[in-house]
């Protein structure tokens, strides 16, 4: 049972770690230049030209497969390991789809500075102690956060036509 514990804890932890790496580096970074990799970090990009629009807030259904199928192919490698890795990824997804449409929770924070404030930082999404890890972390005051969110708000509201 320890084990088990243990070994769903190691996939949580590597579930985080590999979007980390993911946002960073594909996303964010060079390899997003890589032909292979190219659609990836497009899609990444839209969704940070319009963190407003919950069409843009997950990958397309392909991608979903890929990913869900590699997670759930774990499960038979070792089934705690990929529990864990599953409850990263659905964690994820909650809290990712929550910040933008309005949680103001510490993590929702964490994730919304990097879309609003501080792009070239808080890569993790949901976990603020990963990127003080990597130093990549940003902390910003909250009603800072909120001026920069209204902002942007406001500038594409002048850019929509009515």
């Amino acid at each position: 049972m320890v084990i088990s514990i243990a070994l769903a804890g190691a996939g949580h932890f590597i579930g985080a770690l590999l979007f980390y790496f993911f946002h960073r580096c594909i996303f964010h970074g060079p390899l997003g230049r890589w032909p292979i990799l190219k659609k990836w970090a497009a899609i990444h990009t839209a969704h940070h030209r319009r963190p407003h629009d919950p069409g843009a807030f997950f990958f397309p259904w392909w991608a979903n497969i890929i990913i869900w199928a590699l997670t759930i192919g774990l499960c038979f490698v070792s089934l705690a390991f990929g529990v864990g890795m599953l409850s990263f990824f659905a964690l994820y997804s909650y809290r990712h789809r929550a910040a933008h449409l309005g949680s103001r929770t510490r993590w929702a924070r964490h994730h919304l500075t990097h879309h609003y404030a501080a792009s070239n930082s808080n890569f993790s999404g949901s976990y603020p102690f990963i990127d003080k890890l990597f130093h990549t972390y940003q902390g910003i005051h909250p009603e800072w956060l909120e001026h920069q969110i209204t902002r942007a708000n406001k500038r594409r509201n002048k850019q929509t036509p009515r």
